[in-house]
């Protein structure tokens, strides 16, 4: 096998598809490095300006009274990994903006930051997007022709001299094509890391490096599975140009028609519903409200004028519009939820196909996608929470506030520090939990490579070299 692999690697690496190749993938990810630099820079400034003027309305507040008037923001921070697998973050909304005011707007997703026009056209030229499509690509280009091929030279015939199993020969021609596209993703990847590095002045942690080393793993399987088809397509034929229609029919369904199909099913198997029947769905909870306090639901006399019977009216009136707004937020947040399990349905659907599995696994190992979306929410739930008890509790040592929360006017109007309130911090999906979402892709991409390359040698066993 030794032999076959170095007389396989020597050919491959000094072939015009190889520098024809590595040429193409140092273009893509040198691409890839300067356009991600640039959009990094351009969030990480529009992040800090965000911040900053949120910072300046906060300090408008000069009361607690005044708060239930402030928009609070939880907004993701950049990501230095965005390049890996962004998980379409470019596109997706990056805030998660709400109101205690119980008058206030339900909670919102929306994108806080404008994009760059200037590489908007990019958005998809992620290390995901390029392995998935232009590595899987390759690897047929490699392989297609390694059996067949062989056999219309006679070369095929000269390897069975040796006295080697077909089993070794084929082995050997598949290390020595991993080895090869394997060299090409690192040259495309460290070009890529310098830009990112030079351009982009990205500084790199350990949890971003885990990320790389796990990409990169992941990639192997990925190419290693496109191969072993390669090699398996050159068994089912005795001529190269019938092996190379094989494998661009079998690229096409499996890059461009399973996850194209995924999007289309799941419009019909998982629906849900329109925003215009949510929100119907939502003001249907005023006349539930209003029923059930008997249209006492929203009596607001003043401060002044209801000292008189210690706010009695305005107390049950708080009580009826908080649970209005409870049930009103719960009916939202469902449509949320539903909007997460389609998207995750869409992903599992496609990952029927290699490039699904490969290409969301590689997704939730970066911490992006829907595992991303998903954790920004949560923590925005928790934040709010937190920014709730912060304001009961300082409401609650003013003796003459009325403190019926959250209803504008009835708060305390003793001054408080901006600075002292409760800022959100975005915590990104580490790489266990990225791991752990992925892992059953990963499994099944594995198993797939096995069974692939174990469909390989058995052809191969069977193959006639004459």
């Amino acid at each position: 096998m030794g032999h076959v692999f170095k007389r396989e690697l020597l050919d491959q690496l000094t072939s015009f598809k190889f520098f024809a190749g590595l040429l193409l993938v140092l273009l893509l990810f040198g691409l890839n490095g300067l356009v991600f630099s640039l959009r990094y820079k351009n969030e990480v400034v529009e992040y800090r300006q965000f911040l900053q003027a949120w910072d300046e309305s906060l300090a408008e507040r000069k009361t607690l009274d005044d708060l239930p008037h402030q928009a609070f923001d939880s907004l993701k921070t950049p990501l230095k990994t965005a390049f890996l697998a962004s998980g379409g973050q470019y596109r997706l909304p990056n805030d998660y903006r709400f109101t205690i005011n119980i008058w206030g707007d339900r909670p919102t997703t929306q994108r806080a930051f404008s994009q760059n026009a200037l590489v908007e056209s990019f958005q998809a030229l992620d290390w995901a997007f390029l392995v998935g499509t232009a590595f899987s690509l390759l690897a047929l280009v490699f392989a297609y022709d390694s059996v067949s091929g062989e056999k219309t030279r006679g070369t095929l015939k000269l390897l069975q001299t040796y006295s080697l199993p077909r089993s070794s020969i084929l082995l050997g021609k598949l290390l020595a094509n991993v080895t090869t596209l394997l060299v090409a993703l690192l040259a495309g990847a460290l070009l890529s890391l310098l830009m990112l590095a030079v351009v982009g002045q990205i500084e790199l942690g350990a949890q971003d490096w885990a990320r790389i080393g796990l990409f990169l793993l992941l990639a192997a399987f990925y190419i290693t599975l496109f191969l072993s088809l390669g090699l398996w397509l050159s068994t089912l034929t005795h001529r190269p140009t019938a092996s190379m229609v094989l494998a661009v029919m079998v690229w096409v369904i499996s890059i461009v028609v399973i996850p194209g199909v995924g999007t289309l099913l799941i419009q019909r198997i998982r629906k849900i519903p329109t925003e215009n029947e949510v929100g119907q769905r939502a003001s249907r909870v005023w006349d539930q409200i209003e029923k059930e306090f008997n249209n006492k639901q929203s009596v607001w006399r003043g401060r002044e004028f209801a000292k008189g019977d210690n706010f009695d009216m305005e107390k049950v009136s708080t009580v009826a519009q908080n649970k209005r707004k409870h049930l009103q937020e719960e009916i939202w947040g469902d449509y949320l939820r539903q909007k997460f399990a389609q998207a995750r349905t869409v992903r599992r659907i496609s990952s029927v196909s290699p490039s699904g599995l490969f290409e969301y696994g590689a997704e939730s190992v970066n911490g992006t996608g829907v595992l991303c979306d998903e954790a920004l929410v949560q923590q925005a739930h928790q934040y709010r929470a937190t920014v709730e008890d912060w304001i009961r509790q300082r409401d609650a040592g003013d003796s003459e506030s009325p403190h019926l929360c959250f209803q504008p006017g009835y708060l305390s109007l003793k001054p408080f520090q901006s600075t002292s309130l409760p800022r959100f911090e975005y915590h990104a999906p580490s790489v266990a939990d990225g791991v752990r979402d992925a892992l059953w892709r990963i499994s099944l991409l594995t198993v797939e490579t096995l069974v692939m390359l174990f469909a390989a040698v058995l052809a191969f066993q069977r193959y006639d070299v004459r």
